[in-house]
Parts: structure tokens; sequence; C-alpha cells
């Protein structure tokens, strides 16, 4: 579904959540070590919050929400609610293994107009991929999914170990848009169980332990419900990742610490206080 487009089962935007305070004890699922780990413990980042939405960090391995399938026992709604106090509203969506820069309505109203700015060619919904070989420098995809129209810019930003750090920037969303077109380019995504390559998948994990799909959600940007205004936030890519990259022998570590302000130096070593041994 496009964001925001619930799947059935989901709240649609500008509802809240049921919550099911009742409910019996459900078991978690948890998907392939390489795709999404279990949900982490401690409290979610907050990147942006005030009198209208709340913007987060999303954890990978957490779903967004309760759905009719779901036997999950933990939801990233009902973290944050919690953490903030507040009633929150769906706006869009982030896949379970998918990390980065999710946003909630504090009301119906607001929930709804963001909602439907996200879908003007004024708003940025950007992630950070990285990829089997080496990409063209530009491309766009139109690629459709599922017989639907799906559009994506991408930008490669670097080649090292045989891959690509590739930034996406969707135009739509449908579901697994991303994972699903750099799979059809050849491109398929590191740590990714569904549509990526196996043998890379697992030269990866076991040489430089990666964690799970590399794939995180960068940016955002869309017009303030309220005051109208531009409202850009920025996700840092999520730790693990960071210290991912960090292990590897050729990362541009100058480049990324350029770009994006993330000191490799710094993931590898708490990365390494973390590590028993």
């Amino acid at each position: 579904p496009s964001p925001g487009e619930p799947s059935p089962g989901e709240p649609s935007p500008g509802e809240p959540s049921p919550d099911e305070p009742d409910a019996p004890p459900r078991l978690a699922t948890v998907g392939s070590p390489t795709e999404s780990p279990l949900p982490p413990e401690g409290p979610v980042e907050v990147l942006y919050l005030d009198e209208a939405l709340v913007v987060v960090s999303k954890p990978s391995g957490i779903l967004v929400h309760r759905t009719a399938m779901s036997r999950d026992q933990v939801f990233l709604l009902q973290q944050v609610r919690d953490q903030i106090n507040q009633i929150l509203y769906p706006i869009h969506r982030l896949d379970r293994p998918t990390s980065g820069a999710l946003v909630f309505g504090l009301s119906g109203d607001d929930a709804r107009l963001v909602h439907d700015d996200l879908k003007e060619p004024s708003s940025l919904k950007e992630y950070l991929v990285l990829v089997r070989g080496e990409t063209p420098e530009r491309w766009v995809s139109e690629r459709p999914v599922k017989g639907k129209e799906a559009r994506t810019e991408y930008e490669r930003v670097a080649t090292f170990s045989r891959c690509s750090l590739v930034e996406a920037r969707l135009q739509t969303g449908r579901r697994h848009q991303v994972r699903k077109q750099l799979a059809h380019a050849a491109h398929q995504v590191l740590g990714d169980t569904s549509y990526g390559k196996g043998k890379i998948n697992r030269f990866f994990r076991e040489t430089y332990q990666l964690p799970r799909l590399f794939l995180h959600a960068h940016r955002l940007r869309f017009s303030h419900p309220r005051s109208g205004e531009p409202l850009e936030v920025l996700a840092p890519l999520a730790p693990d990742l960071r210290a991912f990259l960090a292990r590897l022998p050729d990362v541009p570590r100058e480049l990324l610490a350029e770009r994006y302000g993330y000191d490799l130096a710094v993931a590898d070593a708490n990365e390494s206080a973390r590590t028993p041994g």
C-alpha cells in the first residue's frame, strides 16, 4: 500500500490504532537474523515533537502498529504513545526490518494533512540502501509494483566492497517498492531475505556480521500541518548499520563523515565495547 494506505486490519490515517488492552498474550514473531533483529529495549529516539506531530527514529525489528495477522506483543505506536503520553494517529508505515524516520500525528486532522502532503512532489522520503554491485551514478525506476505505478529516483553515493551505497527518493509508496525495483535491476539490497541473494547475504553476515536488512529511512520533508512551513527531519543511520559499515575494509570513511557526519571510528569502538571478550 502507499504511505498511510492501510492494509487489512490496519488503522486508517487519522484514526488511533486499537490497543486491545484485554487481548490475551501473544507470541512475538521474529524474522530472519539477516533481515530483522529482535526489537530493542529502551526508549525510542524522538527526532521532533510539537503540538501537532512527533517524528521518531524507528528501530529495526518492530512493527509500527497492530495488524490482523500479527502475533507480536510490542509495537512502535504503543511504545511512543506511552513514552510521550499522547494519543497517536498513524500517517505512514515502515516495514518491520526497516529503520529510520517515521511520523505520527497528535490529532486526526494533523495526521490526515501530513498523509496527504507526503504525496505531493514537494515532499521527500529518502532512504539509505546498501546494494549489490556498482549501480549507475543516477537513475530513475518506474517499474510497477503489483501492477501499480511506482517511481523512485536513485543516486549512488559511493562504491566499496563490491557494493553501492545509494540514496533512494520515493515518489510513490508501494509495499517493498525499493527492494523489488532494486532486485529487478540486479542490485539487491544486502540482507534482503525476500528478494536478495542468499549467497551474498551469508558472505557479509559471516565475514562482516551484517546485522539485518540494510534499508534505512534517512530523511523526511513535508509541510507542517498547522503552519504550512516546510519541515525536514533527518534520522541518522542506525547504530547497527553504522557499525557494520565500519567493519568493511574499504568503506570511504571521510566521504561518509563529510556527507552525513558519521564517525565510523566511533561506531566501531562502540560496537567493540559491547562485544564480550
